[in-house]
């Protein structure tokens, strides 16, 4: 009974921990947020002339693709405020 217990609080702790990739905060993109960006979020149609406010503990990266593959076209810090042309972004 006492292994049961001890391995279903174990199971919940794992759960409830936080991924190593998880970010803190949103980055509003033309007025629209996204909480938490994990992986490439395309944010436009085609690339187009972007606002991004990174209010993340990491840096977000905008690229000119919608896979963000390639050089970014733009680094933005957490706590800035960038205008950019761009069609993804990703956190790194």
């Amino acid at each position: 009974m006492k292994r049961a217990l001890f391995g279903i609080m174990a199971a919940g702790l794992l759960l409830a921990a936080p991924t190593a990739n998880a970010q803190e905060g949103d980055v509003i993109v033309n007025g629209k947020a996204i909480q938490a960006p994990v992986g490439c979020v395309q944010v436009a149609d085609q690339p187009d002339e972007l606002s991004v406010e990174n209010n993340t503990d990491k840096v977000i990266s905008v690229y000119s693709d919608d896979q963000c593959t390639g050089d970014a076209a733009a680094m933005v810090d957490p706590g800035e405020t960038r205008s950019v042309t761009g069609w993804s972004i990703s956190a790194s």
